[in-house]
């Protein structure tokens, strides 16, 4: 009986459907695209990188698996810290999975991994202040020895200023530790295409070079494959995460909220205290209470959100309780309102600017793309069944994202695998991860291995 196919899974965040196209024409997506399935999946809410990136491997939304949001509620804190650690995640994920089955798992730059039970782990952290430098930083929250056997020597391809870039830097580990540890199941996540998409919009000449520059990466990472003599036996998998809009707007509304005397800042422009508050997610956003509010406070609270919400100014779609944001969209967490803003609206955490700021306004700064958004905001949705039959090369339709209400943490909605390739041994279903990106944004199931069909 012949050996299993191998997995890698490589995330493009904020790749979109609209990019397929252009990345036909380029050498390696070229050649992963001609030969995959792909399909259309919905993101979960918020469309931000860390919940879903947490869902593609757990199978499960933010309410069951803890990660509501890309940084965690620090409202004192000027940069809040972000759910770097998997000790946040409340649910086993994908690897976990196949490292109980023996399998030998890798991870490099995947959001949410930091101190993961994985055998080689470079986790997605740039917080070197806090651990007292870089060397320190991975000793503590990557796996033994990382530092000396991949992180030292590829270092210094790391930018920190003015912009982070760790592209060049997970490539490089990647490909090194494809050729050293021969992982049996592996996942890299690059985001060039999300800042390129940020920093430049949606869909501007720069986001075709970022889509080059991805392009140059997954050649030298099916190079090593080849080198090595298991490319014919792995399976690549190509996921995203989320699309983005272009800013049209922010909305802060902890200045609204300063404003009508329900948050209090010191004459620094320092937080003292606050009712109601607001932590950005994004084009959308979720509102702490103080602890211990009075009956009749927390019925001011609730009026003023309703007004928020009937003003046409502040371009607010809806503002869900709680128990609304998880029964319509699998989001829960610690706060106690979620606010969809429409979209191209940022929903800002900052109190001393104006409350309004339009693109077109001189005091108008920040990205020109963004995320963050309520997924029906860009993207068709349908639904699919395991178990479907897709020829290489087939395109699927779109498929809303499966982790809205699931409590399990089974693997994601669809799959894309050969005859040979490992199930997965929580729940006997293909090694499977879902797409979530919400503009037209396929899941580019690409297989290089021995020409035979691909599976849903």
């Amino acid at each position: 009986m012949s050996a299993p196919h191998k997995l890698l899974v490589v995330s493009v965040d904020a790749m979109v459907g609209d990019d397929v196209e252009f990345a036909r024409t380029l050498p390696a997506f070229g050649r992963l695209l001609r030969d995959a399935a792909t399909a259309q999946i919905e993101a979960v809410f918020p469309t931000l990188t860390y919940p879903n990136h947490t869902a593609q491997l757990t199978g499960a939304g933010p309410a069951s698996s803890g990660i509501y949001n890309n940084t965690q509620f620090q409202p004192h804190e000027a940069d809040p810290d972000w759910f770097w650690s998997a000790h946040h995640v409340r649910v086993p994920t994908l690897l976990d999975a196949a490292r109980r089955a023996g399998l030998r798992t890798a991870a490099v730059q995947w959001p949410a991994t930091a101190h993961a039970d994985i055998d080689t782990l470079v986790p997605e952290i740039w917080d070197r202040e806090y651990w007292g430098g870089v060397q320190e930083m991975y000793r503590a929250t990557g796996s033994p020895d990382v530092w000396e056997t991949y992180v030292a020597k590829h270092v210094d391809l790391v930018v920190w200023e003015p912009k982070r870039d760790f592209n060049d830097f997970a490539c490089a580990v990647a490909a090194d530790v494809l050729e050293r540890e021969r992982p049996d199941v592996m996942v890299l996540h690059l985001v060039a295409v999300d800042a390129a998409r940020h920093a430049t919009g949606p869909f501007s000449p720069q986001v075709h070079d970022a889509l080059r520059r991805i392009d140059g990466y997954l050649g030298r990472l099916l190079d090593v494959l080849e080198h090595t003599g298991e490319l014919e036996r792995t399976n690549v998998v190509l996921v995203s995460d989320h699309g983005h809009l272009a800013v049209e707007q922010h909305t802060q509304l902890n200045a609204v909220f300063a404003e009508r005397g329900f948050l209090r800042i010191d004459g620094a422009g320092r937080l003292l205290d606050y009712d109601v508050i607001c932590h950005s997610a994004g084009l959308s956003g979720q509102l702490f209470l103080a602890e211990d509010l009075s009956p009749a406070r927390l019925a001011d609270v609730a009026a003023l959100l309703r007004d928020l919400e009937a003003d046409p100014q502040y371009r607010i779609a809806a503002i869900h309780t709680a128990a609304e944001a998880a029964s319509r969209y699998g989001l829960d967490g610690p706060f106690a309102y979620v606010v969809e803003s429409e979209p191209g609206v940022l929903v800002g955490r900052d109190w001393t600017s104006r409350p309004v700021v339009r693109r077109e306004d001189a005091d108008f700064a920040g990205y020109l793309g963004n995320h963050g958004h309520a997924p029906q905001h860009g993207g068709s949705r349908c639904s699919s069944r395991p178990g479907r039959r897709s020829r290489r090369g087939r395109t699927r339709g779109a498929v809303r994202s499966s982790t809205r209400r699931r409590r399990s943490p089974r693997c994601s909605a669809w799959s894309c695998r050969t005859p040979k390739a490992p199930r997965c041994p929580s729940c006997s279903s293909a090694l499977a991860w879902g797409r979530p990106s919400p503009r037209k944004s396929p899941v580019l199931c690409g297989a290089v291995g021995d020409g035979r069909d691909l599976r849903h």
